[in-house]
């Protein structure tokens, strides 16, 4: 590994270097794109390690998850196809050890835990274009196709929609040689004709909890336009969502069990979001492809475009400002820094390193000897606050932010002083000014902890009031015995029920019985009693069906009016009825 110096200014004219070098592996050969980086603890220890999506050279043309310790490569696992994104997610809250690995490449989703294959999730066929499949069933009925004629359909076809709407049949065979093709299409042309369905990006969104390690469900965006939710627990689609457009990023903002959105951009430039059980709504048309997306404070969202600029919007989708970036972006990613209150930006820009921004403000720039291609902020190993960066020509670069690091570079002008002399600021009022801005930013979170700590405290005080009823009743043993038996070979049965009163004295009044049946029907449910004598047991006669094949329960509580738990109970099983047999 080589050490590199990062004392020299900012291009920008801010100095003081913020990072610290902890990684620098020019030779690692890593060639990865935006969202093929994650950083996650794929063995449940509590050392979260760097996962690479490498795309592979053009020569060699094969496709890799790496896994990272530090700068040391620990293991390698080879992919079927070339990746479209890579997330890490917990399918249990609290539980490190139900962290896994989820890489969208092709037409399936492939599952690692522990870094082992563990689930492959094919996405569902898509329906072939209409044309195509007129085309090949043509072919289909014809005794003696023309091989000619159809060929020169599917070619016509091919220059009017491109080759993203045909299915991989029509494009192998106009691919093939003249001489292969007449045994190609007797092969397949009577077979159906479907689009495998491809997934063009991933993300994730969280269930029910902020904690840190929460359960997710997965964003699976498809080249038909629909985003598939899908459950890390039992791999099954429980939701889709109608974009309208083919995604290449996502974002999930908010609780999916709560208020939910998804931010979601096109190759085509469309940037919108969608809601669960709602129409998808276009914010804006982008004058050219977006790079990448990130998350903005309040659920808005920030995206870099092709074209040199970045831009924010709100969680309602209006646009609040637009950046001129000198030069073309690579990659963006988030920067929270909690500490400080703050939620940068980390803009890759080609030929000018990586440049921090705090809202539309440039704050710092991290430089690097080649422009970098991916990156990845969060916890790595034991650093909170690692920045990990995959260059262009290969390289691993790994920076810390120092935990002494300050962003406040800029003065509105509106706050500028009148006059020329400085003052020191109280610690206090920092403090105060600190925590203003973090509950500005985090309004929303602060909310939902408020009203989960709210919710928690109205259940607390119900389940004391529950316990005060029915603990605060009289106490000792039941005066009163319950005996029950069927009667009956079925499918109809009697159930005789027999209550007897063990005291020396007369029963008290208000008693009656309650049945409550399981899978099966009981008259009548309730009966009052009469009061009952010493020692004398009192016989009570009621009906029961079992509703289906299977046996049934009955549960029988004696109850007395005015008080919340029964004085006496007991169960009974009613036989399974046996099916009839025909002579």
């Amino acid at each position: 590994m080589t050490a590199l110096s990062d004392d020299r200014p900012a291009a920008t004219g801010l100095g003081g270097s913020r990072w610290l070098e902890a990684v620098w592996e020019p030779e690692a050969r890593l060639y990865v794109l935006s969202g093929g980086l994650e950083i996650l603890d794929v063995c449940g220890e509590g050392d979260p390690r760097l996962v690479c999506a490498d795309l592979g050279t053009a020569t060699t043309n094969s496709a890799k998850i790496r896994v990272y310790k530090g700068g040391d490569l620990i293991s390698q696992h080879n992919l079927g196809d070339s990746p479209s994104g890579l997330v890490g997610f917990y399918s249990e809250n609290g539980e490190h050890e139900s962290g896994a690995l989820a890489v969208a490449a092709g037409s399936s989703v492939y599952v690692y835990k522990n870094m082992r294959p563990y689930f492959k999730y094919c996405l569902p066929p898509m329906e072939a274009h209409a044309e195509e499949r007129e085309i090949w069933h043509r072919a289909g009925l014809e005794d003696d196709p023309n091989i000619l004629v159809l060929t020169e359909d599917l070619e016509t076809l091919l220059k009017e929609h491109g080759a993203s709407v045909l299915s991989p049949r029509t494009l192998k065979l106009l691919g093939m040689e003249s001489n292969l093709r007449p045994s190609f299409v007797e092969q397949y042309r009577r077979v159906p004709l479907t689009r495998p369905g491809v997934a063009t990006t991933i993300a994730t969104i969280r269930k029910d909890s902020w904690n840190n390690v929460a359960s997710s469900y997965l964003l699976i965006g498809t080249e038909s336009g629909q985003i598939l939710v899908l459950d890390t627990r039992a791999f099954t689609v429980i939701d889709r969502l109608q974009l309208g457009w083919s995604p290449v990023a996502l974002v999930g903002t908010g609780l999916w069990a709560k208020e939910s959105r998804v931010v979601a951009v096109g190759r085509d430039g469309k940037l919108g979001a969608v809601k669960r059980g709602s129409a998808s709504k276009l914010w804006s048309k982008l004058p050219a492809p977006a790079v990448s997306l990130s998350i903005l404070p309040g659920e808005g969202a920030a995206v870099a475009v092709m074209d040199g600029s970045l831009w924010g919007f709100s969680k309602k989708g209006a646009r609040l400002w637009k950046i001129q970036l000198p030069n073309i972006p690579l990659d963006l990613v988030g920067l929270p820094v909690p500490q400080r209150g703050l939620s940068l930006l980390a803009v890759s820009v080609a030929r000018f390193g990586v440049r921090i921004y705090d809202g539309k403000h440039h704050v710092d720039t991290i430089n690097t000897m080649e422009a970098v291609s991916a990156m990845k902020y969060g916890r790595m190993g034991q650093e909170e606050r690692a920045m990990t960066m995959v260059t262009v020509g290969g390289g691993l670069n790994v920076r810390i932010l120092k935990r002494t690091a300050d962003f406040s570079t800029y003065v509105a002008p509106e706050m500028l002083p009148n006059f020329g002399s400085r003052f020191t600021i109280p610690k206090k009022t920092r403090l105060f000014v600190e925590q203003t801005i973090r509950e500005r930013s985090e309004a929303v979170k602060i909310h939902d902890t408020f009203h989960r700590g709210l919710a928690r405290l109205r259940l607390h005080t119900a389940k004391k009031a529950v316990d005060e009823l029915t603990t605060n009743q009289d106490s000792g043993p039941s005066p009163v015995i319950i005996d029950a038996s069927v009667l009956g070979l079925g499918p109809d049965y009697m159930i005789k029920i027999c209550v007897t009163n063990v005291s020396d004295a007369l029963s008290d009044t208000g008693l009656f019985i309650v049945c409550r049946g399981e899978n099966a029907d009981v008259k009548p449910r309730v009966l009052n009693l009469p009061l009952l004598p010493s020692t004398v047991p009192i016989p009570v006669i009621v009906k029961a069906s079992p509703r289906s094949m299977i046996s049934g329960k009955v549960k029988i509580l004696c109850c007395k009016k005015g008080r919340v738990k029964p004085v006496a109970l007991t169960s009974i099983i009613l036989p399974a009825v046996e099916e009839e047999i025909q002579a």
